[in-house]
C-alpha cells in the first residue's frame, strides 16, 4: 500500500465531516422542535423520548458492530473508517428515533441512508483500487 497516508487522510477527513453533518443536524432539528408552537400540524413532530423493540434491536446492532471494529480496527485498515461512518448512521437514526416523535424521525432514516452509502461507497472504491494497483504489481512481473 503505497498510498497509505493518503487513505488515512481521505477516510479521516471524511469521517470528520460526517459526524459534524450529524450533530449540526442533529441540534438544528431539536432547536426547531422545541421552539415551534405546538398545536395544529406542528404538534404531531415533537421532541419527547420513546423506547421500544426497535430501539433495543438498533442498540443491539450498534454494540455488536462496534465490539467487532474495536477488535479488529487495525487489522481492517482502511474499511474501518467507512464501517464506523455506518456505525454513526446507526447512531443518528437511533439518537432521531429515540429523542423525536413524529415525522421527524424520518430524518434520521435519511441520515442512516446517506452514511450507508457514503461508507459503501468508500469500501467499494478502495476494493477496486486494491485490485487495479494488484493488477499493475502482477503485469510488471
Amino acid at each position: 500500500m503505497k498510498n497509505k497516508n493518503n487513505l488515512k487522510a481521505i477516510n479521516w477527513i471524511i469521517f470528520i465531516l460526517v459526524v459534524l453533518t450529524a450533530v449540526i443536524t442533529a441540534y438544528i432539528t431539536l432547536y426547531d422542535l422545541y421552539n415551534s408552537p405546538d398545536f395544529g400540524e406542528d404538534a404531531q413532530l415533537r421532541a419527547g423520548f420513546r423506547w421500544g423493540s426497535l430501539h433495543i434491536i438498533i442498540s443491539i446492532a450498534i454494540l455488536i458492530i462496534s465490539a467487532f471494529l474495536a477488535i479488529g480496527w487495525k487489522r481492517s485498515f482502511p474499511y474501518n473508517v467507512p464501517v464506523a461512518i455506518i456505525l454513526v448512521g446507526f447512531c443518528y437514526i437511533l439518537f432521531f428515533l429515540t429523542f423525536t416523535i413524529g415525522w421527524v424521525g424520518m430524518q434520521g432514516m435519511l441520515g442512516f441512508f446517506i452514511a450507508f452509502l457514503i461508507g459503501m461507497i468508500l469500501i467499494i472504491s478502495y476494493c477496486i483500487s486494491f485490485l487495479i494497483e494488484r493488477r499493475n504489481t502482477t503485469d510488471k512481473r
